[in-house]
């Protein structure tokens, strides 16, 4: 089997490449990714996934041919490229509606013309539930996303499964919660696991907006990418459905920094500021239908997957 993982060198790509790496039926692994957003330790993949396995790809997945798909010889194909900041989405509105939404339409209508059509799996988010209708969401709650970014991978989404139904095409969209872990980007509009690591490690100040009571679901990412590969081995089970993929557990904003200055050993204080648009005060997340479909559920606590994170973030000083 060869799969294409696409935003390859980011958070999701470079754990879900080395799940993948671990599975006797993947022959061939395609990374690929333009490297646009940048890594501080790299030009492209981590050297220690780079194997005969493993190709880096270094273009745009929007530029990919129905020719080029073709002889590659794809049996699966994992979207993980795309913008993911709901601040920035709101700053360049444009960037994000061509990129996720258009870019990942046009991929799925290539892929309609391709001679192996391979299965599709696609990375979504719970932002496109917004604010939450209740205290628990799952696969048929409501959706009403709240910023540039969450519309725009709700609207791929749809597009993705509108080509599944329509087509009888094989599809899988799972909407991931907040994920943290090892080569997330540190440029730009950070997560906020990778804000609170980075102060801390400097003992500077860690920002919470508001009270600091609202929660999150986090979810370290060998978990997530780990998701992605038991839906390849779950195919005909997952195919057609959305999955919601999470911890299932609420952490409380104060807690969590707490924790983090705590396993850091900083000195950093905690500083709370008005909050910005967009708040929420935080949803559990559903995920049973991932365990009744996959046999998926999480296996890595939220301590031991920001002690790893925590411990690639020292690592960088050093670079």
């Amino acid at each position: 089997m060869n799969v294409l993982v696409s935003g390859a060198a980011g958070l999701y790509g470079t754990h879900t490449i080395e799940e993948l790496l671990a599975r006797s039926d993947v022959a061939k692994i395609y990374g690929l990714d333009d490297l646009s957003r940048g890594y501080p330790d790299r030009d492209g993949l981590p050297v220690n996934l780079l194997n005969g396995k493993v190709q880096n790809l270094k273009q745009r997945y929007q530029d990919l041919s129905v020719k080029e798909i073709n002889s590659l010889n794809i049996d699966v194909v994992i979207h993980l490229a795309g913008y993911n900041s709901g601040k920035e989405s709101m700053n360049t509105p444009e960037e994000y509606v061509l990129n996720n939404e258009y870019g990942t339409f046009q991929f799925m209508q290539k892929l309609l013309r391709t001679k192996n059509r391979p299965f599709f799996i696609y990375a979504s988010t719970i932002e496109v539930y917004g604010e939450g209708a209740s205290s628990l969401m799952d696969e048929k709650s409501c959706v009403m996303p709240q910023n540039t970014y969450a519309v725009t991978k709700l609207a791929a989404e749809q597009h993705i499964m509108a080509v599944g139904r329509w087509y009888n095409y094989p599809v899988t969209s799972m909407r991931f919660t907040n994920t943290f872990g090892e080569n997330h980007g540190i440029y730009g509009y950070n997560s906020v696991v990778a804000s609170f690591i980075d102060r801390a490690l400097r003992n500077e100040p860690l920002i919470v907006y508001d009270t600091g009571e609202q929660t999150r679901d986090f979810i370290y990412v060998k978990d997530a990418a780990r998701a992605l590969s038991l839906a390849i081995s779950y195919r005909k089970e997952a195919e057609g459905l959305i999955i919601n993929i999470g911890s299932g557990t609420q952490v409380n904003i104060n807690k969590l920094a707490k924790n983090i200055i705590e396993l850091t050993s900083s000195t950093s204080d905690i500083i709370n500021l008005p909050c910005e648009k967009g708040k929420h005060i935080g949803f559990k997340i559903n995920t049973d239908l991932a365990e009744a479909v996959m046999k998926w559920f999480p296996v890595y606590s939220l301590e031991e997957g920001l002690l790893r994170t925590i411990n690639w973030h020292k690592g960088l000083c050093s670079i």
